[in-house]
């Protein structure tokens, strides 16, 4: 890979695991092209030893799809290598299993497919070139969902399902929906800005509870049936919505700024990711118990974890984002961050 400034920075955990959760570090800062160019990891995915990283370069601009890879412990420099042709970035990826990992381009319509040796292009579906994806949930190789919300620039892509053989368009409830989380492959969960939905197996349906009024959604968390978050804003204020299976309940969020994010944090409690565009910038958590602490991130407004993941049976978790880009830049550098005793 063609690089500006590629450093590797591991920290010490130190003081005790319940510390080490309080604080995000620096493992991997990467400044992709001119320093005046903006990349970003945006997505990230976790899988028995694997840990992988998605965005790119000039995400301000045309933009060109970039990868971090880190397996059993050790980055693999070059990563591997990313099918040509593609445009724009990263914008999502979803995992059945460490051989078979679906990523998608914000623009370009790209959808691409890691089979556990190599990158490859998908089978493409009728979308309209020129419209905008904005999350993937896989669920086997033969149960894939694609959702393209509309944004403020682009048209969106629309909701797909991909049987094993080819893509269909979902239309009805399934319309609008920009990002989903499964419960199981019969109980998903999805938002759009203004939409919550439900797929119970056999269709979408639209959801309203009388707890999210005003809700603006952002992002969606199934733990499992009776455990299902989602994250954004209500009525204007930072807010959390919970479902415990029988009923959905509001969850204030401290701060000024909207949750985008979630992931778990392997005691019970949560990563909520909030960025204020304030410095020291952080992370926000949610214990078990319902007990909101604030873990830091970085000394400059441009160092940001924009997506997590947890590493499963452990109390450790993967960020991706970005960073202040190297003295003298005024773009950002694509990072990866870390939590507790990251792999």
């Amino acid at each position: 890979m063609s690089l500006a400034v590629a450093a590797t920075v591991v920290l010490s955990a130190g003081g005790g695991q319940a510390q080490a959760r309080r604080t995000w570090t620096p493992k991997l800062v990467v400044q992709f092209g001119s320093f005046s160019h903006h990349s970003q990891f945006g997505a990230v995915v976790v899988e028995h030893g694997q840990a992988w990283f998605f965005g790119g370069s000039n995400v301000a601009g045309s933009g060109t799809p970039k990868i971090a890879y880190r397996k059993n412990g050790h980055w693999q420099q070059p990563p591997p290598a990313l099918p040509s042709g593609l445009h724009s970035w990263i914008v999502a990826a979803s995992a059945t299993s460490p051989r078979d990992i679906w990523a998608v381009t914000f623009l370009g319509g790209s959808v691409i497919r890691w089979n556990g040796t190599a990158w490859q292009q998908a089978t493409r579906g009728r979308w309209l070139s020129g419209t905008q994806f904005t999350g993937i949930l896989a669920l086997s190789a033969a149960n894939v969902w694609l959702f393209g919300a509309a944004g403020p620039h682009h048209a969106g892509a629309g909701t797909w399902h991909w049987s094993g053989s080819a893509w269909s368009r979902v239309r009805g409830a399934a319309a609008g929906l920009a990002q989903a989380s499964a419960a199981s492959p019969a109980d998903l969960w999805a938002v759009g800005s203004r939409l919550l939905a439900h797929f119970n197996g056999t269709g979408w349906h639209l959801a309203r509870p009388a707890a999210l009024a005003g809700f603006r959604y952002r992002h969606v968390l199934a733990l499992s049936p009776r455990d299902v978050w989602v994250a954004g804003s209500r009525s204007g204020a930072p807010a959390l919505g919970h479902f415990d299976g029988r009923r959905w309940t509001a969850v204030p969020v401290p701060g000024p700024a909207a949750a985008t994010a979630m992931c778990r944090d392997g005691t019970g409690g949560l990563w909520v990711i909030a960025n204020s565009g304030k410095v020291p910038t952080g992370v926000l958590h949610r214990s078990a118990a319902g007990r909101w602490t604030f873990a830091r991130v970085g000394s400059s407004a441009k160092d940001e974890v924009l997506a997590c993941a947890w590493v499963a049976g452990t109390t450790a978790a993967w960020g991706a984002g970005r960073a202040a880009p190297p003295p003298g830049g005024t773009g950002t550098a694509a990072a990866v961050y870390g939590t507790g005793p990251v792999p």
